[in-house]
């Protein structure tokens, strides 16, 4: 269903936004964070990294795959997130706040070695190939809260309502976009969606830093090479194959493999999806000397570049083991095609996905 905008906000600040919301949301005074949750999953006392992670049912043949159960999406979840089109604008910027800030999960500060770290855990080979993740060094980072999930279409739309933007993941006739599924957009777009945030709440959200993904991912740094329950890949349990994705995209889409976010089993953290459905935008400039030329606390990438970094992993790249590791990188608009020798723009369905973090320093 369509909304137009009640209001239009292009530019936002800390002043004007608030003569374009509801008059009635409250926002949190500057720097107070007691409102914030700060307790911790009990599974980050149960769960320990496995010493050697491995892939389960990697080899099923194809009818024992079809057999595996598709999961479905919490109801709570899905209704929270389709109530979200419903109502006025204002009741929809309401809503969303409510449930953005209810789904944040406190990361507790601390220190872990960032990078491809199998050589402090013990193991023989190395997670990655890459270089640019081989510098591992000791990181400190301050208290945050983030996303326990990847960003729904239904949520971000609410923003692009309210700031008069068009809507993302619109192309080829919006067959790739459902509101339950995670959010395509550009690198622009995804921080300031985050900040938006921060806008009608009052908190300072922002895209997480490279080393905050990597550390909640990790489960407060720990040696888990794959944000899954357990550390391992147990196809079918907690990450399905790639032929599990497109038949779960297929029940809400008319094509595409990117299936509703909050359908695997959390990481000990209870962080959703970060092992896998699509790419994730981080705040950090892309260099392959990051890791060596970091400041030793809460570092925030280089000063510049010409391309952002990337988490998580893609649904066709092939699940492997050591996605907490794995640094790539895209440029803010990623190109797409070549139309007549020159690169037209990725559309926004096919572009990464995000999830949003608070900084306690801020």
């Amino acid at each position: 269903m369509s909304h137009a905008p009640e209001r239009t906000c292009r530019r936002f600040t800390a002043l004007t936004i608030l003569a374009c919301i509801a008059p009635g949301i409250s926002v949190s005074a500057p720097g107070d964070f007691s409102a914030l949750p700060r307790t911790e999953s009990p599974n980050l006392r149960k769960v320990k990294p496995p010493k050697h992670p491995r892939v389960l049912n990697e080899h099923l043949p194809r009818d024992e795959i079809e057999k595996l159960p598709l999961p479905k999406q919490p109801p709570a979840l899905t209704a929270a997130l389709l109530d979200l089109e419903k109502g006025s604008l204002d009741e929809r910027i309401a809503k969303l706040k409510k449930k953005v800030v209810g789904d944040l999960v406190y990361v507790r500060g601390g220190s872990f070695m960032r990078g491809d770290f199998h050589v402090q855990a013990g193991l023989s080979a190395s997670f990655t190939p890459n270089l640019d993740d081989k510098h591992v060094k000791k990181i400190t980072l301050s208290d945050f809260w983030i996303g326990k999930y990847k960003v729904a279409y239904a949520e971000f739309d609410v923003f692009t309502d309210a700031t008069g933007r068009k809507r993302t993941g619109m192309e080829h006739d919006a067959k790739f976009r459902h509101p339950l599924l995670p959010a395509g957009a550009y690198w622009q777009e995804a921080k300031d969606y985050c900040q938006w945030l921060g806008e009608i709440s009052g908190y300072p959200f922002d895209l997480p830093t490279e080393a905050q993904w990597e550390y909640a991912a990790r489960s407060r740094g720990q040696f888990f090479a794959t944000a899954t329950d357990n550390g391992h890949l147990e196809y079918g349990r907690n990450t399905p194959r790639p032929s599990q994705a497109e038949a779960l995209a297929s029940q809400y889409v008319q094509s595409g493999s990117r299936y509703p976010i909050g359908l695997y089993p959390p990481n000990p953290l209870g962080l959703y999806d970060m092992a896998y459905l699509e790419f994730e935008w981080v705040n950090d400039w892309y260099a392959e000397d990051t890791y060596e030329k970091a400041a030793p606390r809460d570092p925030g990438g280089p000063e510049s570049g010409e391309q952002k970094v990337m988490r998580s992993w893609y649904i066709w790249n092939g699940q492997v083991l050591g996605t907490n590791l794995w640094r790539k990188f895209e440029k803010l608009i990623p190109d797409g095609t070549e139309v007549f020798d020159r690169l037209v723009p990725s559309a926004t369905n096919s572009s990464p996905t995000l999830r949003c973090a608070i900084n306690s320093t801020r």
